[in-house]
């Protein structure tokens, strides 16, 4: 255990919010040390600034927090039940009345809270002449494990077979890194043949500086369908890092959009397992930073089922000093024959300073499979832009296209229109645009 993982448990004994039991599952997640940049799919991830803030939970919702949060509301989505977290513990008050049906809080050593759907994996003991599949790295689900520890309520959504629901949750961090963290869990079971959108926002009801550590576990049934939008929009003195855990089962069918514009740092990792035949996952996300901003993003998607299919592609755009980082690692075992794999990854660096890393990552264990993949990181197109300016455009109306034309592909799947409308105006204030806010209007 390293000296920061120290300091983070001799915090947490200092303090009476957990039971025994708890405190020895975050020493067990704490064991091996947090991730730093000599673990591989972490090397872009900036982690620094956690060394300053505190792991402990927050016990209650403060009258001013729910005051705060309230205030940080965005419209409700017309149709859309809501559930509202703020600083990880569910604000009844701010949600849907009555309360959702298959909406359970679980809280601690509750049956079924914490469950976990993927686990790390073990190398194989002894040599093969045969090659084999990288292993998953402890390193990649230990916040996610620390988020197990140390969540004082997970959202429990459960539906049912052929059931359609729409849902909106809504993660609020009110409270400074040095006070409390925000441990925020959903776990989402979607029956089979039901049809489910989800949208999942983390937004920032303060201007001081906070954490959060969300973790998100979906398992999606036989036959189903998952729209799900990911909104990040947290304040710019924010540090955020998620674990999303994602299982597709025969036939399943998994959407998602998501859309990264805030906090000072930002880590996302995902691990998704195709464990049955013909499912599909379509991965779409876009990332925008400016100024000192670091968002680092890893997915790795196991094919394991005959005809699994993947689509992903990821659109950044990095200015000023910022850097985007985007590792997508796809893994056909020889277990999935049929099996299909696209991967689709550009950023602009809009910045002399600014810096992009892209890694499309291929491992195939059979013959029968299609994959293609594709990077590339660079500027404005200048051609482009030539063409533009002839046509008698100012240079920071044609750049504002230009960078508009990049992301809009992406962000015109974003639904209901109501919610693809507020996503539009939110990204042009993330890339203070005035040109792209009157585009948008």
């Amino acid at each position: 255990m390293n000296a920061f993982s120290r300091r983070i448990l001799d915090e947490l004994r200092d303090g009476t919010v957990l039971a025994p039991e708890r405190l020895g599952q975050i020493e067990t997640a704490l064991a091996p040390g947090l991730p730093t940049a000599r673990d591989e799919n972490w090397k872009y991830a900036n982690l620094r600034a956690l060394e300053r803030a505190r792991f402990n939970p927050a016990t209650d919702i403060a009258p001013e927090a729910l005051l705060a949060a309230s205030a940080a509301l965005p419209a409700a989505l017309p149709g859309f039940d809501r559930v509202v977290f703020v600083d990880g513990l569910h604000a009844a008050a701010l949600g849907s009345s009555p309360p959702p049906r298959g909406v359970a809080i679980l809280p601690p050593g509750t049956a079924g809270a914490g469950r976990t759907l993927i686990e790390a994996e073990v190398a194989p003991p002894a040599p093969s002449l045969m090659p084999t599949p990288t292993t998953l790295a402890a390193a990649d689900l230990r916040f996610a494990a620390i988020n197990r520890a140390l969540a004082r309520e997970e959202l429990s959504v459960s539906v049912g077979s052929d059931e359609t629901r729409d849902i909106e949750v809504i993660f609020i961090a009110t409270a400074p890194s040095t006070r409390h963290a925000s441990h925020p869990a959903l776990s989402l079971t979607v029956g089979a043949g039901a049809r489910v959108a989800v949208v999942e926002r983390h937004v920032s009801a303060s201007a001081e500086p906070s954490f959060s550590n969300a973790r998100i576990s979906i398992e999606a049934g036989a036959g189903s369908r998952v729209d799900h939008i990911r909104l990040q929009q947290l304040g710019v003195r924010a540090q955020h890092v998620e674990s999303l855990e994602l299982v597709l089962h025969d036939g399943a069918d998994y959407r998602l959009v998501a859309i990264a514009t805030g906090a000072a740092a930002a880590r996302s990792s995902a691990v998704v397992r195709h464990a049955g035949r013909d499912s599909r996952l379509r991965w779409n996300a876009v990332a925008l930073t400016g100024g000192t901003q670091v968002n680092d993003s890893f997915v790795r998607v196991d094919h394991a089922a005959p005809g699994a299919r993947t689509e992903q592609s990821f659109r950044g755009i990095a200015a000023g000093r910022s850097r985007v980082a985007f590792n997508g690692h796809m893994i056909v075992h020889g277990t999935a024959p049929g099996a299909r794999s696209d991967q689709s990854m550009k950023c602009l660096t809009a910045g002399p300073e600014a810096e992009a890393d892209l890694r499309p990552q291929l491992e195939i264990y059979t013959d029968e499979v299609k994959a293609s993949h594709g990077a590339t990181v660079g500027k404005l197109d200048d051609t482009m832009r030539f063409y533009l300016l002839s046509r008698g455009l100012e240079p920071a109306t044609a750049d504002a296209l230009l960078k508009w034309a990049f992301i809009e592909e992406v962000v015109a799947s974003v639904s209901p229109a109501a919610l693809r409308a507020e996503v539009e105006r939110g990204i042009a204030v993330a890339l203070g645009d005035s040109i792209i806010g009157e585009l948008v209007a």
